[in-house]
């Protein structure tokens, strides 16, 4: 009879091995964090398990590794390039696919073993194990009390079983669900090795075939097996037998001639045909359904499969599927809509078509067109051009000068756009040279500049430092008097000032703007029909506006009331009758536009 032969499992040579474990015994009743270690479940079972060695550090390598099939991922920091911090990212990835992470120590150190159990590892191998002593010290720090006097505080290591238990289910579990595995592989364990498999606390013995020959003189050369190397198998074969423990070997590490011969001891009466079927079966990835509505992970070709064959249809606020009749408002009830069709899993399934619709010959056509020419199309009256409203000029460049024989205050400033001179009383104005902008500011869709020039910008700082454009011989201090006209105590009088308002149902809100105000002087007089104002500013010179503001409607003199702020007077005129301004003045053209705020007033 042909002898099997195992495969390794490998991402690059020597990453990742394919691994089996012989167990024999028979099946216990298994609490909650035995059925959540598969290592342990299959040991219970006297079912052969199969595991991957992870050498290299990395989650996603741990991740592939668990995704093969497998019952277990070894990681290895013993011979592996992987340090403790590896290891704690490796089995939090191992254990989150349902796949239990075994950890190999670097050395049999309690420390090591307090370590890797705290991460969450479902059990342990210690390598290089000698003596019984060896064999009771490992307990000791493997397991709780009274068993052990290991140490409970890492609230981590309940996180990697499914379900996850609790604080007290994991010290009342965990003596039980955690694999304790010593390796067989030195001269001295080999001597005692009856006494350690008798060691309450042990769970596996593991042999390595290659330290174990090396240490007893009769290594594996070139696949040939010494007889004392055989009988040093058997020997811990029957010893784990004896003691009602389980016993195990790497094979995938071994050559052809190798695996066939040490299966003779190991494997002794295992199903090889069944044990291949094994293999193979882990090799086949699992894959995700792309049917909609099922979407789930499969490794059975065959598995029937539940999904909508139609597209989802969403339609005045109903959601549902093409393929069949429910109807739903919410998204969450349209997820929950079951499948109505059953057949296989696929990962290439192509989307469903569309309905074509009916064509119509040319004959039907033709006669429909006719149809539509014969009916008399229905009477529209004339469409009126658009109005559109003149386009406003451009506002006039600034192009007045100081005129002579007025006085320039001291400290006043150039009144030209970013100019920013300042005039010192008593200095000549012989040598002044003004570079200004004449035009004025233009902001369109997001570049800024001015009107008399070309440059534009993106930002508001670089818009302030754009150079002048233009230059002239003197500055504009100010101005002509013709436009600021200045009475005989020396103010500037404005003859208008900006004003806008808004309304509500009881009230009107008028600003006017102007900076500075004196609130000391200024005076603002309520009448039924008009305001009264007298302003003046702080400036210097300071600046007068006086004048008398016809309403469009009467106001309750009494309760209105005013307020001045830094740039503007803030009037709240209360409405005597509740009708809707369309403007503020009595003397303001009307727009035209119809404005309704409250009840209805003249038109």
């Amino acid at each position: 009879m042909k002898a099997w032969t195992s495969t390794s499992l490998r991402l690059r040579p020597s990453l990742a091995l394919r691994n089996q474990l012989c167990m024999r015994g028979a099946v216990r009743s298994m609490s909650a964090m035995q059925a959540s270690n598969r290592l342990r479940t299959a040991l219970n079972q006297g079912r052969t398990s199969f595991g991957a060695w992870q050498m290299i550090p990395g989650a996603n390598v741990s991740r592939l590794l668990a995704r093969s099939g497998v019952d277990w991922v070894l990681v290895d920091c013993e011979h592996g390039n992987l340090d403790d911090g590896a290891m704690h990212d490796a089995v939090p990835a191992i254990a989150a696919l349902g796949v239990s992470p075994i950890v190999r120590l670097p050395d049999m150190q309690g420390w090591m073993v307090k370590r890797a159990l705290d991460s969450g590892a479902h059990g342990i191998v210690v390598p290089l194990l000698r003596t019984v002593e060896e064999a009771r010290q490992l307990v000791q720090s493997a397991k709780f009390p009274p068993l052990g006097r290991r140490g409970f505080g890492s609230p981590i290591a309940p996180e990697r079983f499914n379900p996850v238990p609790s604080f007290t289910e994991y010290l009342q579990q965990a003596n039980d669900a955690l694999l304790t595995i010593v390796q067989i592989e030195t001269k001295e364990a080999l001597e005692c090795v009856d006494e350690i498999a008798a060691v309450e606390g042990i769970d596996v013995l593991f042999i390595g075939p290659f330290d174990l020959g090396n240490n007893i003189g009769h290594p594996i050369i070139n696949g040939v097996i010494a007889p004392e190397l055989k009988d040093a198998l058997a020997k811990v074969l029957s010893a784990s037998k004896n003691a009602g423990k389980k016993c195990g070997t790497p094979l995938a590490c071994l050559q052809r001639p190798q695996v066939s011969r040490v299966n003779k001891v190991i494997l002794q009466d295992c199903s090889r045909r069944r044990v291949a079927n094994m293999v193979r079966k882990s090799f086949i990835m699992a894959q995700k359904c792309v049917h909609q509505g099922c979407g789930k992970e499969y490794t059975d070709a065959a598995e029937k499969c539940e999904y909508h064959p139609g597209p989802p249809v969403f339609h005045e606020g109903q959601k549902g599927w093409k393929c069949c009749k429910p109807r739903v408002l919410t998204f969450d009830e349209f997820m929950d809509i079951p499948p109505c069709t059953t057949g296989v899993h696929s990962t290439t399934d192509k989307p469903p078509g569309f309905e074509e619709k009916p064509q119509q010959d040319d004959a039907s056509l033709a006669k429909k067109i006719d149809d539509l020419n014969a009916a008399t199309p229905p009477s529209r009256g004339p469409i009126q051009p658009a109005q559109h409203a003149p386009t406003p000029p451009p506002p006039a460049l600034e192009s007045e000068d100081d005129e002579p024989g007025l006085e320039i205050p001291d400290g006043a400033g150039c009144k030209r756009r970013t100019c920013g001179a300042t005039y010192k009383k008593g200095s000549s104005r012989d040598a002044e040279e003004c570079v200004h902008h004449p035009g004025v500011p233009i902001f369109h869709e997001g570049s800024k500049g001015y009107s008399c020039c070309k440059r534009r910008v993106l930002e508001f700082d670089q818009f302030m430092n754009i150079a002048g454009c233009k230059t002239k011989k003197q500055h504009l201090f100010v101005g002509s008097s013709k436009k600021n006209k200045t009475d005989a105590g020396g103010e500037d009088v404005l003859t208008t000032v900006r004003h806008d308002f808004y309304q509500t149902p009881a009230n009107v809100i008028a600003s006017f703007f102007l900076k500075k105000i004196n609130k000391e002087t200024a005076k603002v007089e309520f009448q039924e029909k008009q305001l009264v104002l007298d302003l003046t500013t702080t400036d210097s010179p300071p600046k007068r506006y006086k004048a008398e503001v016809p309403l469009f409607a009467t106001i309750d003199a009494e309760k209105s009331s005013f307020k001045i702020l830094g740039t503007k007077l803030e009037l709240s005129l209360v409405k005597s009758d509740g009708s809707s301004w369309p403007v503020l003045r009595s003397d303001d053209a009307l727009t035209g536009e119809i404005l309704q705020v409250g009840r209805a007033g003249r038109a």
